[in-house]
């Protein structure tokens, strides 16, 4: 089971995350990507490797279960993406 954050104050002091990044593009779709914690990216990195922001969190959850990392953080300061948005896996 994958634990979902939404303040990195929450994140325990040495513990593995990946962070769903959320942003909005150029042309004002919500996009998002995810990395390891802290990993810097620029502007033109961003949009190239991100993914409606949906798509990128199912991706997201994939990612954590396969690298056996517990807790996914949604790194969303403009508040984009709110969990009544967040979509439901089907196994």
């Amino acid at each position: 089971m994958i634990r979902i954050i939404e303040h990195r104050e929450d994140i325990s002091p040495g513990e593995d995350v990946f962070e769903l990044r959320v942003f909005k593009t150029r042309g004002g779709e919500r996009h998002a990507y995810v990395v390891p914690i802290d990993m810097t990216l620029d502007h033109a990195m961003m949009e190239e490797i991100s993914k409606p922001v949906a798509r990128a969190f199912l991706d997201a959850l994939t990612l954590c279960e396969r690298a056996q990392i517990a807790t996914l953080w949604i790194h969303d300061p403009l508040y984009l993406f709110p969990p009544q948005d967040w979509p439901v896996r089907t196994l």
